[in-house]
């Protein structure tokens, strides 16, 4: 099974090649965010739902990403909120419908809450480097400017509280604006 797709990955990829279209200077995404979030190992699970942002200035094979999210959510009758700010490298293969993308994204995150469910460790707020050692996701295009993404998936870990580490699974959605060409 595991064959099979790595053979199909290596597949899509060498078909892009072939219909590869001009590449867009700089992308915009803006679209809704889901984060399944644990702050530490004696808070439970949350759900949080927000908006995400990001915006790619492209050289070619790479891009340079700028990433912003934002997810509101509830723990045991609790309210909290993250903010992660994110920068790193993108690589995509363009094909004429489809563009699939890689990330790592290395930045920093904030947690606020209204009470201290994250226990004394982290109280109502505290902040922590972040990085997404490894992302991705999927372009689908409308027009020539306007594509919508189908996933964006973002394996986030951070050190909140003690510095023990956490890890958070972000999935986007939503619209890209193209500009220009390379």
């Amino acid at each position: 099974m595991k064959r099979i797709f790595v053979c199909l990955l290596f597949l899509t990829a060498l078909s892009t090649y072939a219909n590869a279209q001009d590449t867009p200077v700089g992308e915009w995404f803006g679209g809704y965010s889901y984060n399944r979030f644990k702050p530490d190992f004696l808070a439970g699970q949350a759900n949080a739902h927000g908006w995400h942002v990001d915006v790619v200035l492209n050289t070619g094979l790479i891009g340079f990403v700028t990433d912003l999210s934002e997810e509101y959510g509830k723990s045991s009758g609790t309210s909290f909120n993250t903010t992660t700010f994110l920068v790193g490298p993108r690589f995509a293969r363009r094909g004429e419908k489809v563009t699939w993308f890689v990330q790592s994204l290395y930045g920093t995150s904030l947690i606020s809450a209204d009470g201290d469910i994250f226990g004394p460790e982290i109280g109502r707020g505290d902040s922590s480097f972040a990085f997404a050692p490894i992302g991705g996701g999927i372009d689908l295009k409308l027009t020539e400017k306007l594509a919508f993404r189908a996933f964006q998936y973002d394996l986030i870990s951070t050190t909140f509280g003690r510095g023990g580490g956490q890890l958070h699974s972000r999935v986007s959605t939503g619209l890209v604006l193209r500009l220009g060409k390379l």
